[in-house]
């Protein structure tokens, strides 16, 4: 069995299980459908590469053969359920020809979007305020997560670039090539596969993870987790079953400055600015 010749790294809550969905229509490219966690989880990585293979065993005639794990692009840093800090050496070990597919996102909305995905896989208590978890007393909660630290893509990407050839990276931008242009994205994307980039991709406007919560629903799920099967079904069919929390606009403001610096890397490694990671009182 093969083992991959490329890899999407990331970013969580960027697009990414959008991009997988994609990239299996195309008959060039294989990737199985669930995230793998083998070179970022202890658990996992300790089996060994013939573990690793098992998801790999109904390749074919595909040139490219990858997997998608958005935890992979979270660098030297311990974290909760067994988050390895070495996961790009790791990579490098076994994979030193892989490509390597990023995809950012304006950091301030990853870090909410994360929190509220903690919040419906039960990982965090809904009692707790997005400004608490996000930047106040209770902030310890989400630091094992990477909800912050995740939003530092210039760190991470400076780490790769450690162990990889500048060439063998590809940074896609959520807003621009998944929501604005999709369909360019994935040109772009199957170009630095080298595999036919005049394939017809379909559901470009596809919404991908859609299922919602209700905020009753997130208490009942958390404190009475036996009922979770019953209380997602009824979601499912309730209006308004999208429930989010948002932080403070003092806490939004809080996020753009922490991140500042990080974004201003990543513009001049880029090359460029990306304007919808600019607050809309700033200029662009």
């Amino acid at each position: 069995m093969p083992l991959p010749n490329f890899l999407i790294i990331g970013a969580q809550k960027a697009g990414t299980t959008w991009l997988l969905r994609q990239l299996q229509q195309h008959p060039d490219i294989f990737l199985p459908s669930q995230e793998v966690h083998f070179f970022d989880k202890r658990q996992n990585y300790e089996k060994g590469l013939s573990w690793y293979r098992q998801f790999f065993e109904d390749v074919e005639n595909e040139s490219a053969i990858g997997e998608k794990t958005p935890d992979y692009c979270w660098t030297n840093r311990e974290g909760a359920e067994g988050h390895l800090p070495s996961v790009h050496r790791e990579i490098h070990k076994s994979l030193p020809d892989a490509k390597l597919i990023l995809v950012v996102r304006n950091p301030v909305d990853r870090a909410i979007s994360a929190v509220n995905h903690l919040f419906r896989t039960r990982r965090l208590s809904p009692k707790y305020s997005m400004d608490d978890v996000l930047l106040g007393e209770q902030r310890h909660l989400v630091s094992p997560h990477g909800v912050i630290d995740y939003g530092r893509y210039h760190r991470h990407i400076q780490s790769y670039l450690e162990v990889f050839d500048p060439e063998q990276l590809l940074i896609l931008v959520f807003e621009e090539d998944i929501l604005e242009a999709p369909a360019q994205g994935l040109k772009t994307t199957t170009e630095f596969l080298g595999v036919d980039s005049s394939f017809s991709f379909t559901g470009l406007r596809d919404r991908q993870n859609p299922a919602g919560v209700s905020k009753t629903g997130l208490y009942l799920r958390y404190y009475l987790p036996v009922l979770s099967p019953v209380v997602k079904a009824v979601d499912k069919y309730l209006l308004g079953s999208n429930y989010k929390k948002r932080p403070s606009e003092t806490t939004i403001r809080a996020l753009y400055e922490l991140y500042r610096p990080e974004n201003e890397a990543l513009f001049e490694f880029l090359g460029r600015r990306i304007p919808s990671w600019t607050p809309h009182d700033e200029p662009s």
